[in-house]
């Protein structure tokens, strides 16, 4: 859509949340934002400080999903500085906690296997281990598809059967060379299977469609001090309350099915304007935000007064080498002294792992710290050991294949995604083989193979 020529844009538009890959593509196309591509190919002068970061801080594979995510795929032109995160603590899908007070209490080892597992979560739902005397308070099983990656409890359960990424649904499972579709795996039906089980059983929330954020938190650090959950799905920071012991009664499950990672967390949002009367400038002030200094002033806040050098051979909760202190954190603050993550920075450890162990550091932050820590070492494990050799990366496409597979894409995900839930739910019967077929001949009807083709 052709915006009003009288209309003069800002001379940066900062994260710009709203526009989509085909959006950015076609108002740089269009000419409302500079092509930066001069820019970056000057890698000794304009850009240097942003291939520097990139190489001290990602693999090569990163930096070549960097580069293809930030470029428009017709043209070869640049219009954009990409904000980027990593994190040991954020690329870990699907993070399981299960209560360890309760497994004490009722004699129970950690869950080793699915039938440990479900042995496990029917003591929890029997013989109120949280010991307030009502035993129908207890919820086994808790997590939210309607959340973020780590509290999505099914995707943990389908990594029980198969290798499963939501990111990434086509994969060579057969070994050929041969991409299909998770979703229409015969392991991935035994996993519904399964879940289904424990839906109809009680076993697995009833809020797993519906619960958000606030909602979750209720559950897993509920304000009365007694635990409600027994295992849940999600990350510690976002599904727990901030301050609440409740969380100290929980540790990491180890992971005997798939260790799923995240991608590399890379969006381009941040413009610079074809109404911008000095572009050169604009790009060096997006390039001071990009370095390291720029970066942490953007997330943690202002260097000597919310953080500082670390001491000499200081070390992180993680036992990483620490590379700050913080002085005063704001990160789950309302505050002015920083942005949080947003801008055109690369945030390397962004969850603080890297941030100085000291007397001072808050004693739940610090819990939560070592808890990940721990969470962390299991999945390392786990995905050393039980991962696929080969995953599929992620697949960028042009506009013009995206055009092509746009309505079969929409329409295979949103058919499989819905069948998902119903067979989940039991409002489709997963253990039919009728039911079943006719989910594999739909998927057919709808062409979910024709957009591999492409």
């Amino acid at each position: 859509q052709m915006l009003d020529p009288s209309v003069k844009l800002p001379d940066i538009l900062v994260q710009f949340t709203s526009l989509g890959d085909a959006v950015w593509e076609t108002y740089g196309e269009d000419g409302y934002f500079v092509d930066l591509t001069k820019y970056y190919d000057d890698t000794e002068g304009a850009s240097k400080v942003f291939w520097d970061r990139l190489e001290e801080s990602l693999t090569e594979e990163q930096i070549d999903y960097v580069t293809r995510t930030i470029t428009d795929g017709d043209t070869g032109a640049i219009y954009g500085v990409p904000t980027i995160e990593t994190s040991t603590i954020d690329k870990r899908k699907y993070q399981p906690w299960i209560n360890q007070t309760w497994l004490d209490k009722l004699g129970l080892a950690m869950p080793q296997n699915i039938d440990d597992l479900y042995n496990v979560l029917v003591a929890f739902n029997t013989k109120d281990p949280n010991g307030n005397g009502d035993p129908t308070d207890e919820i086994p099983l808790f997590g939210s598809q309607n959340s973020s990656n780590p509290a999505q409890v099914i995707n943990w359960l389908i990594n029980m059967y198969m290798y499963y990424n939501d990111g990434h649904l086509w994969q060579d499972y057969n070994g050929d060379g041969k991409l299909e579709h998770a979703q229409t795996q015969d392991k991935y039906r035994e996993a519904l299977q399964f879940v289904n089980k424990l839906y109809k059983e009680g076993l697995l929330t009833k809020m797993l469609y519906t619960a958000n954020s606030a909602e979750m938190k209720q559950i897993t650090t509920p304000s009365s001090g007694t635990a409600l959950c027994g295992i849940f799905c999600g990350h510690l920071t976002i599904h727990c309350t901030m301050g609440n012991e409740v969380m100290y009664e929980y540790v990491p499950m180890p992971l005997w099915g798939y260790a799923v990672e995240g991608d590399l967390s890379c969006s381009l949002k941040t413009f610079i304007t074809s109404d911008c009367a000095f572009p050169d400038e604009a790009f060096q002030l997006l390039m001071k935000l990009f370095s390291w200094e720029g970066s942490m002033r953007v997330r943690y806040g202002e260097y000597g007064v919310n953080w500082t050098d670390p001491d000499a051979g200081a070390k992180s909760d993680l036992g990483l080498d620490a590379t700050y202190k913080m002085l005063s954190d704001l990160l789950t603050q309302q505050n002015t002294a920083k942005w949080a993550k947003i801008a055109s920075c690369l945030n390397v450890y962004a969850e603080g792992e890297t941030s100085q162990v000291d007397d001072t550091t808050d004693p739940w932050i610090k819990k939560r710290s070592e808890m990940h820590a721990e969470s962390y070492k299991l999945f390392a494990d786990a995905e050393a050991k039980n991962n696929p050799e080969k995953v599929c990366p992620v697949i960028v496409t042009t506009e013009e294949e995206q055009t092509k597979t746009e309505t079969v894409r929409t329409n295979v995900g949103g058919y499989a995604s819905s069948m998902m839930t119903d067979f989940c739910t039991g409002k489709m019967d997963i253990n039919d083989d009728k039911v079943w077929n006719n989910y594999l001949a739909k998927l057919d009807e709808m062409g979910l193979d024709t957009h591999i083709d492409y």
